[in-house]
């Protein structure tokens, strides 16, 4: 049995695919940002379906409420903070990307070294 579930083996994967759809849109985000007062923090999220979900400005003091309704549909989302500029914005989403594909290549490499045992 290998050491990862499908479900952790396909997770780089969507990240990445997610990290690429922020990215896409990145003014969307920049703008919210632009928006937001220095006592908020502003959440980009894509759905489980890898829709975009949007992006809106929150109080600190909700941001864990906030997270845990995106990612407890099976989102994903990323933060930022108040003033972010767009450029900024598009290098988090790359370096998410570059992670995620980093995690998903490591997790292939292994599993290709260890051929006898098949995913559940």
């Amino acid at each position: 049995m290998h050491p990862f579930s499908r479900e952790a083996m396909e997770r780089p994967f969507r990240t990445l695919q997610a990290a690429w759809i922020l990215r896409e849109n990145a003014e969307t985000i920049g703008r919210v940002a632009a928006g937001a007062s220095e006592d908020e923090i502003i959440v980009a999220v894509v759905h489980k379906d890898l829709s975009f979900g949007g992006a809106w400005a929150v109080a600190r003091n909700e941001l864990a409420k906030e997270v845990m309704v995106a990612e407890d549909k099976g989102g994903l989302s990323l933060i930022f903070s108040a003033n972010t500029p767009v450029v900024t914005i598009e290098e988090r989403c790359n370096e998410l990307a570059r992670i995620a594909r980093k995690r998903w290549e490591v997790m292939q490499r292994w599993v290709s070294r260890h051929p006898q045992n098949d995913l559940e």
